[in-house]
């Protein structure tokens, strides 16, 4: 089974948890603040750390909750939230158009893409590009000079991502629940683990949160 035929397949789950994410009360805010934290930090920290700065103002205090939950380069996000929290940024459809107009700290192409995919999971115009995806895209593990272009160049970013939303449309998906489709069916696929049912996110389990299940490792 290809990924087009795993994304067709399997169609009612990832629009199923496209629509749990969509229904989240989360705000805008709160949804950077998680692709910040995400960044280069394993899923467990990533959203430990997350939970714990809910509710905490101050940078240094921040800092301290997020350096104790894992999270890497504990400091530098604290001032990326306390930023998105003083200016509010929302971004807006078109969201490819506000990618190429808006830089927001901490947030690069990949994340704040991911972020873009949060805030508006049916709608977004754009995907992440993790190292995932890259490796599906590509067909072989990114190497570092991979990424980096990939991830300094806007116009080579919107090239693969030009492909994955192509499928998308062919599939009849949003972007966003195919990225999600082909990321599960990479791990099977590659990786050699089958996709998990990402439920506990948001019906209790290790948190209330609506959040899907992306590698903080692949960013």
């Amino acid at each position: 089974m290809d990924r087009l035929e795993y994304a067709h397949a399997n169609r009612q789950r990832y629009l199923g948890w496209a629509g749990a994410v969509a229904a989240s009360p989360l705000t805008a805010t709160a949804r950077l603040e998680f692709a910040a934290i995400s960044a280069h930090t394993p899923m467990r920290q990533a959203i430990a750390g997350w939970q714990a700065v809910q509710g905490i103002e101050g940078v240094s205090d921040m800092a301290e909750a997020l350096n104790a939950a894992g999270v890497i380069a504990p400091g530098k996000k604290a001032g990326y939230i306390a930023e998105y929290r003083r200016l509010q940024p929302m971004p807006s459809y078109p969201y490819r158009e506000y990618r190429r107009d808006m830089k927001l700290p901490g947030l690069g192409y990949c994340k704040l893409s991911f972020a873009c995919c949060l805030i508006d999971p049916f709608n977004s115009d754009v995907v992440c590009l993790d190292t995932h995806i890259l490796q599906v895209y590509m067909g072989r593990r990114p190497g570092e000079l991979d990424i980096r272009k990939c991830y300094t160049c806007l116009a080579h970013y919107e090239y693969i991502e030009g492909q994955v939303l192509a499928e998308a449309a062919q599939v009849g998906l949003p972007p966003f629940c195919f990225q999600w489709a082909v990321w599960d069916w990479k791990r099977a696929r590659v990786d050699l683990k089958p996709p998990l049912n990402h439920s506990f996110l948001w019906r209790g389990g290790t948190t209330t949160y609506q959040l899907p299940l992306f590698s903080g490792l692949a960013t």
